[in-house]
Formats: structure tokens, C-alpha cells, sequence
């Protein structure tokens, strides 16, 4: 074909050539029209997919109202004396707290039900067993029942935790939206944060009529707690959409494709793949044996435990004075300091994650966060101890320190969400991905034995000992927690994490019999001539 064309000359005027350049008006109507109508149907799809992105934050808001149900149990069990900064309240929240960890292991079995059913069934069925839950949990009375009812509610919201995440990967067509996407959700957990506040308010009001209110003292908060919970069900019922990708059919393959794919492979050298059969669902097994997904999830499951271990000796760090190693921050203001750290937490990631992602990538930031997180458990106490001569100070360094703490901690979380969803090679395996994310909430439970520990020793040990062995418990398990980051990839290879049958290849083609195809032609050219 190279090097065998003729050179011909032109017999329409140069000043007439611009007439031959115009394109029939005919055909340019139908361009027009063609564009117009993908330029609409494009449009009409990205609203779609706002609207269910919508519903989507929405449900993971119900997950995030129940899992801060906590607050009103813990204040019927325990006195008013008693509810701010010792280790018995530590103890007794991290038991409860341990329940709910306990229960949102099942994770695992959801997200592989979300692959074979439809992310829409389980976080239906997900919503209404919450609500249920939620409305019988106002009956428990006693620390065994409210433990009981925790574990439910960690076991039926478990199913919005991998539901969300998932369909999140499914709605986003970018990775840049999909980084915006996930860095939104702490900024939505802590809006679910404001639901004690409600329940509280209506749990004041009822107590006032006696009655039943007085023997079931929890049931006018888990009934506020019920309704927004049903509000949110009934809209997901209605509006909520599948978003896992139908599998293709035989009627939709390309004919050219099929041409090839169906051909006979003795005279090819590669291996013919069908195209119009759905990929395999990775198995649990596969994951658990792809190298690159278990140190992923080994790196999770220590920032879990730290993090959780740090959220339930919080109250009691916050309360012991700075000389003793603690914060010096008053219980009182505690919950109102933390929820405003949280907020300007979120903000921070919602709007830095992204960009700090597309600038240095996403590995390099979690390798970094992870490593920030033993420098915070060692210099906070330090810096504490060193404030002791400024009675001012002491409480603004614990302030930044449970800020920088908080920002680590949901900036690990999403950027931990997004490897995670570029492990799975395809839709069909991200829910048992997602749901094996679950099994770090089992050393979430672990919680209760640092917490536990501290609780039987403190007898015996001063507070100053007893809370610089805490702070270096922390220190250890991110300490290690880094060590297991720099390990972390950002993608799985095939072959090594992944085997070949469970992938699925849909364009190949033959670069022998192309290059002996091409050989040929020129050979018949160059003979013709």
C-alpha cells in the first residue's frame, strides 16, 4: 500500500473549490439533530445521577442516626455523677460500642448478597430491619438487653455501610468524582451525630407524663430515632434505583466480535474468551489470597483499632487533668468540642482530599496520614505536660490534637474507601469487596480489652500511669499501622492478585495473523503492479 499512488491533476478551478466543501444542508440538519439529542440524553443521565447520588447520601445518613443511638442508653445506665470522664464509663461505652462492632462483622455476608441480588433489595432490606431494630431497642432496660439490641443494629446497618459505599462506585463515572463523592461522606456521618441531640430533646419532654415513659426510660428517644429512620426507608422504597450494571446479553454483541471470538483458536496463538458471558464473581476465598488486598485490609484493620481505642478513652483522657498525661478539657463541653471538630473535619477533607489526591496521588496520601498517626499519640501528651504551667494552654493543644486526629482518621477512611473500590476489577465483586471492610469492625470490638485492661488495673496504677500507658498502646498500634501502609498498592496485577478466568476481556485480537494479513496485501499489490 506505501509508496504505489499516482499523482493526478485537479481539473475544478481554485476559485470554485470552496463550493465543493459545503456540506449538503440535509446532512448537516442531521448532525445537528444527532448531537443535540446526545448532548440531552447526557444531560438527562448526569441529572439522573445526581438525584440517585442524593438518595444514596440519604441512606447513609440512616447508618450514621443509628450508630449514634448510643448516647441516650449510656445516660440511663449510668448516673449523672458518673457519665462524664472515669474508666467505668469508658469500660461500660466500649462494651456497648464492642456489640455494635460486633454485629457490622456480617458486613461480609451483605456485601456478597449485594453482587447476586441488587444493591437496592439489600439496602431496602437493610432500612427496614434498622427501623425495626431502632423501635424495639426502647424497650431494653439493662445493659445486657441494650448490648443485645446493639448487636442487631450493628448487624442490620451494616448493610447501608456496604450498600452506599458500592453503589457510590457505581454511580461515578471519574475517578475525580468518585474522590468527591466518598470525601463527602464523613461530612454526612456527622450530620447522623445530631440525632442524640433530638432524641434527647424528646426523650425531656415525654418524661414529664410518667407512665410508660418512666419504665422504659430509652423509648422516647429510639421512637425519634424510628421516625426519621421510616421517612428515610419509605422515600428509598420509592425513589431508590438498582445501580448494579445488568449483565450483557447475546443480542447485544457486536457481529464483528462475535466473528472472531467464535472462531476456531487452532490457528491463533491466543486464547479465545466469549465475550457475551458474564464475568465470575470473585470469591471470598480469592480475595483473601490476592496479596495486595490483604495488606489493604490488614492496614485497615490497625487504624481501626486505634482509632475506636481513642474514641472510647476519650471521655476519660479529656476529663484527667494535663499533669496527669490527660487533656484538661471539662466533660461538660466534651461532646460539643468534638462535634465542632468533626464538622471542621469534614469540611477540610471534603474539599482537600480530592485535590491532594490528583496532585500526589492517592497511596503516597495514605502513607502519609497513616504516618501521622503515632506522632499524635506521642507529642499530644507531651505538649499537655509541658502546657501545665499555662492553665489556657493545655486544653487549646488537646483541641488541635483531636482536630489533626479526626482529620487523619476520616481522611485514612475515605482514602482507605477508594483503594478499596480500585481493587475490584469489575461491579460484579465490589459489594463483596466492600463487605469484607467489615472485618476490621472486629478489632473495633477490640476496643474493650485496651479499655478493659486500664478499667482493672487503675486500682493499682495512678491516673499519670495509667494514661501514658494508654497514650503508648496508641502509639503502638499506629506505629504499626504505618509500617503495614508503605506496603499498600494502589491497584492488584494480574496473575499475581487476580486470576485470568475471573477476569473478562472484551477486545483482543490476533497480532500474528494481522501482521501475516498485512504481508499478504502488500505482497498482491506489489504483484499486480
Amino acid at each position: 500500500m506505501l509508496g504505489f499512488h499516482r499523482r493526478t491533476r485537479s481539473l475544478i478551478p481554485v476559485k470554485e473549490l470552496g463550493k465543493y466543501d459545503k456540506v449538503p444542508t440535509y446532512e448537516e440538519e442531521l448532525y445537528v439533530e444527532e448531537q443535540e439529542e446526545s448532548y440531552h440524553s447526557s444531560e438527562a443521565e448526569d441529572r439522573s445521577r445526581g438525584r440517585q447520588l442524593m438518595l444514596v447520601y440519604l441512606v447513609f445518613l440512616a447508618e450514621a442516626i443509628m450508630a449514634s443511638s448510643l448516647q441516650p442508653q449510656l445516660q440511663m445506665l449510668l448516673s449523672s455523677s458518673d457519665y462524664c470522664g472515669n474508666l467505668s464509663t469508658s469500660y461500660l461505652r466500649s462494651i456497648l460500642d464492642c456489640a455494635y462492632a460486633f454485629g457490622g462483622t456480617t458486613g461480609l455476608f451483605w456485601g456478597y448478597l449485594a453482587d447476586r441480588m441488587g444493591r437496592r433489595r439489600v439496602t431496602l432490606l437493610g432500612l427496614w430491619s434498622m427501623f425495626i431494630c431502632c423501635l424495639s431497642g426502647g424497650f431494653a432496660t439493662s445493659l445486657a438487653g441494650c448490648a443485645i439490641f446493639r448487636f442487631f443494629a450493628g448487624m442490620v446497618s451494616s448493610t447501608i455501610v456496604c450498600t452506599s459505599l458500592t453503589m457510590i462506585g457505581d454511580l461515578s463515572t471519574t475517578a475525580e468524582g468518585r474522590a468527591k463523592d466518598v470525601a463527602r461522606l464523613p461530612l454526612i456521618s456527622l450530620c447522623g451525630s445530631l440525632g442524640p441531640l433530638m432524641q434527647g430533646m424528646v426523650s425531656e419532654s415525654l418524661q414529664a407524663y410518667g407512665m410508660v415513659w418512666e419504665r422504659f426510660p430509652t423509648l422516647g428517644s429510639e421512637l425519634a430515632c424510628s421516625t426519621a429512620l421510616f421517612a428515610i426507608a419509605l422515600t428509598a422504597s420509592v425513589f431508590l434505583r438498582e445501580t448494579l450494571p445488568q449483565q450483557s446479553s447475546g443480542d447485544n454483541m457486536d457481529c464483528e466480535k462475535a466473528a472472531f471470538l467464535t472462531r476456531d483458536s487452532a490457528d491463533t496463538n491466543i486464547t479465545l474468551v466469549d465475550i457475551a458471558s458474564p464475568p465470575k464473581i470473585i470469591k471470598i476465598a480469592q480475595f483473601l489470597q490476592a496479596p495486595s488486598f490483604v495488606v489493604l485490609l490488614s492496614s485497615f484493620c490497625l487504624l481501626s483499632l486505634h482509632a475506636a481505642t481513642f474514641d472510647v478513652l476519650l471521655p476519660h483522657l479529656g476529663q484527667s487533668n494535663t499533669e496527669h498525661a490527660g487533656m484538661g478539657i471539662p466533660c461538660e463541653w466534651l461532646g460539643t468540642i468534638v462535634s465542632v471538630v468533626r464538622g471542621i473535619a469534614g469540611l477540610a477533607i471534603a474539599f482537600a482530599v480530592p485535590h491532594v489526591m490528583q496532585k500526589y496521588g492517592l497511596v503516597k496520601l495514605y502513607r502519609s496520614v497513616s504516618l501521622l498517626f503515632p506522632a499524635v499519640y506521642v507529642v499530644t501528651p507531651l505538649l499537655a505536660v509541658l502546657a501545665t504551667s499555662c492553665a489556657a494552654l493545655g486544653p487549646v493543644v488537646s483541641i488541635c490534637s483531636i482536630l489533626i486526629k479526626h482529620t487523619l482518621t476520616n481522611g485514612a477512611m475515605v482514602c482507605f474507601a477508594l483503594l478499596v473500590l480500585n481493587t475490584t476489577p469489575d461491579a460484579f465483586s465490589a459489594g463483596t469487596a466492600v463487605g469484607m471492610l467489615q472485618i476490621a469492625s472486629l478489632f473495633k470490638a477490640f476496643a474493650v480489652a485496651v479499655s478493659g485492661t486500664s478499667y482493672y488495673f487503675s486500682d493499682d496504677l495512678s491516673v499519670q500511669a495509667t494514661n501514658l500507658a494508654l497514650w503508648s498502646c496508641l502509639a503502638m498500634f499506629g506505629l504499626v499501622g504505618a509500617g503495614l501502609a508503605w506496603f499498600v498498592r494502589e491497584r492488584p496485577s494480574v496473575e499475581m492478585d487476580w486470576p485470568s478466568e475471573v477476569l473478562r476481556w472484551e477486545m483482543c485480537f490476533d497480532a500474528d495473523a494481522e501482521k501475516k494479513g498485512v504481508e499478504e496485501d502488500l505482497e498482491s499489490l506489489m504483484g499486480e503492479d
